[in-house]
Formats: structure tokens, C-alpha cells, sequence
């Protein structure tokens, strides 16, 4: 039995704790129930009834009663950017208003047209094309002025994690330092269809509606701390016109969003062969189109960008992508820049997909050629027209951070400093060790002891039970979560134990045995070992629940 049990029985605290003829999570972690009661959880998906003869029973809600109830459990204290389900209904039935985002669609796939009709024209006697501007209607209506943001040294970032980006992870990443977090990447189109499970990605915690720390050297002419937040949403899209609605909706329906990001470099195939990921990479022109339409219908959200070196190996393009979103295309010379306000370059390419090194040196050419945007911005703006600030990046000021291979504070440095990007988001290097953001903070290495990793996975299940709920379908979660995350933290290696500093993801050291026994088993790659881990907090997390 452990100790934190032990404490809580010979306490006598057993009044708070509601019985029931059910099985009990301790009775399977034991064998027998330790105290001759049994515990249950107190879940969204099942209520209590009470019968006639007062006997009560714990019974399944109904398919009638479970939505409501649901989306009860969903207004919970602490949890932002809940979608109403009015608005998700009415996103279904196609009665949210989105005629902004019909009425530029047709305008932009217009202007499109008449581009390809002016460049598909002969040349007259000079040998020159005549000038279209006759032709050129102006768009319906211009985007609205966006939030200053900002990037720096001091603004580690946590990247979008597929699966593993969830709220109890985001939220343990936040208590140990990360600045900014993105929601799991969400499909636009299930979002214009008003899917409750894809909108359940874009959820925040209060602790990410705070504004980030940014220390007193780091503060920019017109950015306001205090009215930044923590938390941006990713999405995906393969049509103009289904990045533009999302974005819309988004607006209309999430109130706490730093950014709304594009996802241009998910290698899945699934997503690739959609035309959506990394396959925007090969189809600049659409991506231009994209943000564009994005950034008109975002409101005061910034639009940012994610990509990757290219689609094929040796063949990147990421310096043309970067360009294009930064001035806008040679056919979009009229309608100004497209308003990327970031852009974050993961230095491997799509075929590539997570194996070998990522080529910083790349990243620091494409980091000199954002530099020099303020600089390239007026000789490529129109000049007959003055440059609209709307269009721009917040600021004028478009930042640029790096993606790939940072597993400590001497990784995250060296990429500012050498490679110059503002910043760097950091994705599997956190998911080894979350506390990576707090050896960005504090400029060391932390080699946390197993009693401390310990203490970080009842911290991921505690915060997985408030998020998912702790019935039988929360529970689940949380289980299914928390070996998903241990299977890379068992990757970590303790200082000591390599003949180098810092390790690397590929690093693969023999077997070793730990400083103790729980030190062995975190760095076990055998699955039932970390099965073992989640039983040894088990009723830890049962008391937890009923405090």
C-alpha cells in the first residue's frame, strides 16, 4: 500500500468517499480492497439514483440526457474557449452567419481568375503584357487590425503535439516554464461542420490564459503583456474557402486566442494526400491565398504559419514560401502583403519526416532573409499605393522561429544566438523532458531524481482526471495518455550516464540500471514497466478524486 494511502486511512477519512457494489481501481492494483470498503468515481457519464426502498445505484445516462449533461461538465471552472453548442449547431445546419467568408471567397477566386486570364495574354508590340489594373476590383473589405505579439529568448515554445497536445500535458508544460502552447492540430473542415470532438481540441486552461513572463529588455514598441496570452490553435486545411470559415468561426466562437496557426508541414499521408500539411509546400500560391483570406477574417487574432524545409529531400523551398508570405506573390502585388505575423520553419522535410538531423543551417540562411523584410518591404510594396499596415505582420515586425532537435537549454540558446530565429519551439525534446522549460529558465541542467518524475506523472494524472473526468471513459483517457507520454520519457538519460553533454534524441545508450529501482523502470522500453509506474500512484489518484 502506499504511503499517501496509508496516511489517509489512519486518518480515519473515509466519510467524503461514497460506496457502491462496483469494482474498485484498488481492488485491481491489490487484490483485495485494503480497508474492507470500496471507492467509486463520480463520472459525467453515469449519475446516481436513489430507489424506492433508498437503496442507491449508480446508473448510465441515457443517449437523450448525456449531451446536455456533457456539455454541463465542459463549463467547469478553469476551462476556456468552450464552444457554445448553439453555435456548433448552427455551424451543422449552416445558420452561423458567415456570408464575410462567402463574399471573399468569391471575390478572391475572382481575382485569381482575372490573374490568370491577364497572364495567359499576349504581349503587345513592345513585347510587354498591357497593365491590368483596370481590372483589379478591390477586395470587399480589408482585415481588421490585429493584436501585437511577441517572440523572444525569453518565450520558449511548446509545438503543436499530435496526440500528446493535449490540455493535462499543455498545463504540467506551463507549471515547468513554456511560454506559449498550441492546441492538437484541428481539420478545418470538421470544424466548419461544427464536430464537437474537434472543437474539444481547441479547449484551454486558465493558466494558459495568462499572459507570458517576458523579462524588462524584452518589451517592443506597442506590445501589451498584459493583454497576450498563452494559448494559439493550429489548424489544417486543403480549400481556401475552409480555412477561411474556420478561422471565421473561430473568431466569433473562442475568445481566448493568442494565434491561429496554419499547419503547412504535417507529413502524414493522409493529410498529404488531401492537399492539406506539408502538400501546401508544393502549391505556394494556394498557401498565399490561404493566409490572406485568414488574416482578412481572423478579427484582432494574428495568423501565423508552420512549415517545414520542403516536401522532397535536397529540394528545399521553405526560402520561396517565406518570401511569398512575408511581401505576397508576383501575381498579388496590388493587394499588399499577406499579414503572416510568424513563421516557424521545422528544418527536416516532408520525406524526411523525423529521421536524421534537422538542418539548422538552413533555418539561419531563411532567419537572414526574414531580417531583412523591413528593409525588402517598401522597394516590393506597391508604389503608387501607400503600404497598409492591415496587411502587414502586427508591427511590421514578422518573426521567425526554429523547429527541431532541442533537448536542453544549450540547444535552445545556441539555435538564438547562431541561427538568429527570435525563438524556438520545442516539440519532442519537451515530451522526453517537460522540465526543459525550466532549464531554459534557469540556464542548467536539471537531473531530476525518479522520486520527482514520479511526482510529474501524478501530476499529468491528476490533471488528466479534471480534464476527461474520473468515470470510466476519463479514466481511460488519462491511461491511454499517460503511456503515450511514457513512451518517451523513458528516453530520458541521466546526467552521467552518456560521456557527452547534451544528449540527443538518437542517443541510445546500453541498458543501465538506475540510481534506485523506480529510475530503472522510468527508463525501461518495456511497456509493462510502465504499467507497473501508473499502478504504483493508482490509489494515490483515488484519493485524490475524493478530497
Amino acid at each position: 500500500m502506499s504511503h499517501s494511502l496509508r496516511k489517509y486511512l489512519a486518518e480515519g477519512r473515509r466519510d467524503d468517499l461514497t460506496t457502491f457494489d462496483g469494482k474498485c481501481p484498488v481492488w485491481d492494483v491489490y487484490g483485495t480492497c485494503p480497508s474492507g470498503w470500496k471507492c467509486r468515481f463520480v463520472g459525467s457519464h453515469s449519475e446516481e439514483v436513489e430507489r424506492e426502498d433508498g437503496r442507491k445505484e449508480m446508473v448510465l445516462l441515457q443517449k437523450d440526457d448525456a449531451p446536455q449533461r456533457i456539455e454541463e461538465e465542459d463549463a467547469r471552472i478553469g476551462v476556456y474557449n468552450i464552444a457554445a453548442t448553439k453555435d456548433k449547431l448552427a455551424l451543422a445546419k449552416r445558420q452561423l452567419d458567415q456570408s464575410k467568408a462567402e463574399e471573399y471567397t468569391t471575390w478572391i477566386d475572382t481575382h485569381a481568375k482575372e490573374m490568370d486570364k491577364w497572364h495567359n495574354s499576349r504581349r503587345n508590340e513592345d513585347g510587354e503584357k498591357e497593365d491590368n489594373r483596370a481590372q483589379f476590383v478591390d477586395p470587399p473589405f480589408l482585415a481588421s487590425e490585429k493584436r501585437r505579439i511577441y517572440f523572444g529568448p525569453d518565450t520558449p515554445v511548446l509545438a503543436p503535439l499530435t496526440t500528446q497536445g493535449n490540455m493535462p500535458y499543455r498545463r504540467m508544460c506551463i507549471d515547468f516554464g513554456a511560454q506559449l502552447t498550441y492546441s492538437e492540430m484541428a481539420l478545418s473542415m470538421p470544424l466548419v461542420q461544427g464536430q464537437k470532438s474537434e472543437w474539444a481540441l481547441l479547449k484551454a486552461h486558465e493558466s494558459e490564459i495568462a499572459p507570458p513572463r517576458v523579462s524588462s529588455n524584452s518589451v517592443v514598441q506597442g506590445y501589451d503583456n498584459s493583454k497576450d496570452l498563452r494559448f494559439g490553435a493550429q489548424i489544417s486545411a486543403n480549400k481556401p474557402w475552409q480555412a477561411y470559415k474556420a478561422a471565421d468561426a473561430m473568431s466569433k466562437m473562442l475568445p481566448h486566442l493568442r494565434v491561429i496557426d496554419l499547419n503547412c508541414g504535417c507529413p502524414i499521408e493522409m493529410v498529404f494526400r488531401s492537399g492539406a500539411g506539408s502538400a501546401l509546400l508544393d502549391a505556394p500560391s494556394k498557401l498565399e491565398k490561404i493566409i490572406r483570406g485568414m488574416n482578412a477574417l481572423s478579427g484582432e487574432i494574428p495568423i501565423t504559419a508552420k512549415i517545414r524545409m520542403g516536401t522532397k529531400d535536397n529540394k528545399p523551398n521553405a526560402d520561396k514560401i517565406i518570401e511569398r508570405l512575408a511581401f505576397g506573390g508576383p501575381d498579388n502585388q496590388q493587394l499588399g502583403a499577406p499579414g503572416c505575423a510568424a513563421i516557424t520553419l521545422h528544418g527536416r522535410s516532408r520525406q524526411q519526416r523525423y529521421t536524421r538531423s534537422a538542418d539548422w543551417s538552413y533555418i539561419s540562411e531563411c532567419a537572414a532573409l526574414v531580417k531583412s523584410y523591413k528593409d525588402k518591404k517598401d522597394e516590393l510594396t506597391d508604389t503608387i499605393r501607400e503600404p497598409d499596415a492591415r496587411t502587414l505582420a502586427p508591427g511590421e515586425n514578422l518573426y521567425f522561429l526554429g523547429n527541431g532537435d532541442c533537448y536542453s537549454h544549450v540547444d535552445y540558446y545556441d539555435h538564438i544566438q547562431n541561427a538568429g530565429v527570435d525563438s524556438v519551439m520545442v516539440a519532442r525534446g519537451a515530451l522526453v523532458k517537460p522540465w526543459l522549460f525550466e532549464e531554459i529558465e534557469k540556464g542548467q541542467y536539471l537531473d531530476k531524481t525518479s522520486s520527482q518524475r514520479l511526482e510529474y506523472v501524478e501530476k499529468f494524472c491528476k490533471y488528466g482526471l479534471e480534464s476527461w473526468g474520473s468515470d470510466e471513459q476519463g479514466i481511460g483517457l488519462t491511461r491511454r495518455f499517460l503511456l503515450d507520454w511514457l513512451s518517451f520519457a523513458h528516453r530520458y538519460i541521466p546526467v552521467g550516464i552518456l560521456d557527452h553533454l547534451p544528449p540527443s534524441l538518437q542517443d541510445r545508450p546500453p541498458a543501465f540500471r538506475g540510481r534506485d529501482e523506480m529510475e530503472t523502470l522510468l527508463a525501461s522500453d518495456n511497456y509493462l514497466d510502465w504499467i507497473k509506474i501508473r499502478y504504483v500512484k493508482w490509489c494515490d489518484l483515488i484519493i485524490y478524486e475524493h478530497r
